[in-house]
């Protein structure tokens, strides 16, 4: 990884695996929190690309907004 790279990357809250800030491919909830392409299509989510919008969006149950552990700004 290099030299600032970390900061243009948030992390899955349900899995943690990260996901570069601007990605298309993923759902944002909550107050600062994203759930990777494939979670989110895991939990439910179905995405229409043609539309740009998530017709159906996934299940967030069990997901707090504090959901993978620490916020953005504690990561290392």
């Amino acid at each position: 990884m290099e030299p600032g790279e970390f900061d243009s990357l948030d992390c899955c809250a349900l899995c943690g695996e990260p996901i570069p800030v601007d990605s298309e491919r993923s759902f944002a909830f909550g107050a600062d929190n994203v759930l990777c392409w494939e979670c989110a299509i895991e939990r439910g989510g179905s995405y229409d690309a043609a539309r740009d919008v998530w017709d159906c969006v996934p299940d967030l149950a069990g997901l707090s907004d504090e959901a993978f552990g620490a916020s953005p700004h504690e990561r290392r």
